[in-house]
């Protein structure tokens, strides 16, 4: 759940056209064919009944139905004329229905026809919107999800490594599987298949109250929970408890920090920081936290602690908490994929031969320079300003309401491969053709998903969960409005930024 609540596209069963808040005189249709930001709405929970929602609109601006029948998304806040009840289909799929608390009609709209006045139940297709890898956190466990021994479990207590990456795959007709860090997906059994079929869909449900929650359920009507000591993921019963509830988090990059020496940066041996170990392990692992207000980053360990400057010496060490001013440092790219790290006194994070690491260097030397290796997004899903990048009819496109997940191989020199992935695994429908084959830039700086041999790309990572891709030409990857994705940019713009 972001920003309390849930962000969806309602796309009607009828018409299969989306919802609409037009930003002059925020006024509604239902003409869109595809889920972008006018398309988006919030649906609030209610904290005290677990149906009732509020339908928030991306103006920030709230659907109301009157006595009447008419239907406005100009209120600023919450009434009895702006709560809804949703109710979901017993023929299956995600389908539901909205029925106003307080007058009892059902919403409806067809082009620019927007009424809640229906005697019977109108449906409409739900569609998530946020961005689809996230982590699970079982609401009454308090346990996040990951991938363990042939199944995904829910025993963990911080969403650490790759393995704690949950991929939501959407199906066309609203329906999520899924999809665990190795790219298998999760059947209604608990065990995991190498492709997305009937077998692995599952229909979200969102249900309010003082501890709302996700929940999901199968073709059989029986809902995902969390059983035995390991806390295996199946489907099992066929009513809602908070077993059967679960949260969405966004998930943040988690990184390797590599130093000059080969070295990942640990915190294996205490709390001072070394850059002294070959493996990288969850003490080598690090959550990369942006804060907005500042620009800087911070390091969060497996502690949940944060590196910060030490006062011996001016060392490093992971016994930071968030408040601290000494827990943020700067990011400064350099060529090939390498980072300088400057600590809050001014200076660069400089490693010596033996691992000690100091905030001391005043300039950019070899033992102020970083690779920072991205872990947990062995699969990842891009998406831009104008909607998610996928392949539509042969060709690579940044502005999709559905998505393609690619597979990123890191390399040991700092860069990145992109690859398509087999056929069946893909959003475009169950069993789909799939995008196999590596990005590569071609004549015109346009991407192909097509390649036969790897080419190299560089993440420069920018504002929260958004990256910059640096192509081998010395381009950035950017995003044109017709779906066109170009390695072509020379600086850094808002079409070139990422979230993955």
């Amino acid at each position: 759940m972001e920003d309390s609540g849930w962000k969806v596209g309602l796309c009607s069963a009828a018409t299969g056209k989306f919802l609409t808040a037009e930003p002059f005189g925020f006024k509604l249709n239902v003409s869109a064919s595809s889920l972008k930001k006018r398309q988006t709405w919030t649906l609030v929970p209610d904290a005290h009944t677990e149906s009732f929602v509020a339908l928030r609109s991306h103006l920030n601006r709230y659907l109301s139905a009157d006595k009447d029948g008419n239907v406005t998304a100009c209120a600023e806040s919450v009434d009895t004329e702006e709560r809804f009840a949703v109710e979901y289909s017993s023929e299956g799929g995600a389908r539901l229905a909205l029925r106003s608390v307080l007058h009892g009609w059902y919403f409806s709209g067809e082009g620019d026809q927007v009424r809640c006045f229906a005697r019977s139940p109108v449906w409409w297709k739900c569609q998530l919107a946020l961005h689809p890898q996230v982590h699970l956190k079982n609401l009454n466990r308090g346990r996040y999800l990951r991938l363990g021994d042939g199944e995904i479990s829910g025993d963990r207590v911080n969403p650490w490594g790759a393995e704690s990456l949950i991929t939501l795959m959407q199906s066309v007709d609203g329906r999520v599987a899924i999809r665990a860090s190795d790219g298998s997906y999760l059947s209604r059994t608990g065990e995991l298949s190498a492709e997305m079929s009937e077998e692995v869909l599952l229909s979200p449900e969102f249900h309010c109250g003082a501890a709302p929650g996700l929940a999901f359920k199968d073709s059989n009507g029986r809902y995902l929970t969390n059983t035995g000591s390991s806390g295996t993921t199946k489907t099992k019963n066929q009513n809602v408890t908070k077993d059967e509830l679960f949260v969405l988090e966004a998930s943040y990059p988690q990184v390797a920090v590599k130093a000059f020496n080969g070295r990942y940066a640990s915190v294996k041996q205490g709390q001072d920081l070394n850059v002294n170990q070959s493996e990288i392990e969850a003490t080598e692992t690090y959550q990369l936290e942006f804060v907005s207000s500042t620009g800087k980053w911070r390091f969060r360990t497996k502690d949940d602690k944060f590196w910060r400057l030490s006062a011996v010496a001016n060392g490093v060490n992971a016994s930071g908490d968030a408040g601290d001013a000494t827990t943020q440092f700067e990011l400064e790219h350099l060529a090939k994929g390498f980072v300088a790290i400057k600590s809050s006194n001014g200076y660069y994070l400089s490693a010596k031969k033996l691992g000690a690491v100091n905030a001391v260097g005043a300039e950019v030397r070899a033992e102020e320079t970083f690779q920072l290796v991205l872990l947990n997004r062995p699969i990842a899903v891009f998406r831009c300003d104008f909607g998610f990048v996928g392949v539509r009819n042969g060709r690579l496109e940044c502005n999709l309401s559905s998505y393609d997940a690619f597979q990123l191989e890191a390399a040991n020199s700092g860069f990145y491969h992109i690859k398509g992935e087999p056929p069946g695994c893909g959003t475009s429908g169950v069993g789909n053709s799939g995008p196999e084959g590596y990005w590569i830039i071609q004549g015109d700086f346009s991407i192909s998903f097509k390649g036969a041999a790897p080419e190299e790309f560089i993440f420069q990572f920018h504002s929260r969960s958004r990256v910059a891709i640096l192509a081998h030409n010395g381009c950035y990857v950017r995003g044109e409005q017709n779906g066109t994705v170009r390695a072509d940019a020379t600086e850094i713009t808002e079409a070139c930024l990422w979230e993955y």
